[in-house]
């Protein structure tokens, strides 16, 4: 399971930065584990950024991931 550990300097993505990263996410199938959705959307531009702003990266990832797999678990099992 992927962490971010929040003690540390965290970048966070706001702006068309945040949306970009929603929408690549979304593209994506939400029942993918946490760690796959990461590698598939990691690029060269992430890879050589700077410690603050690969976490901020990571965390808005992770909450947009997060949030589409719970959509999808409620309009499954009929919740929505």
């Amino acid at each position: 399971m992927l962490r971010i550990d929040n003690s540390k300097p965290i970048e966070l993505m706001i702006g068309d930065n945040e949306r970009v990263i929603k929408c690549k996410v979304g593209s994506l199938h939400s029942m993918l584990s946490n760690l796959s959705v990461v590698r598939k959307l990691w690029n060269k531009r992430v890879h050589h950024a700077p410690k603050e702003l690969k976490r901020g990266w990571i965390k808005c990832v992770l909450e947009t991931h997060l949030d589409n797999q719970d959509l999808y678990i409620r309009v499954m099992n009929g919740r929505l």
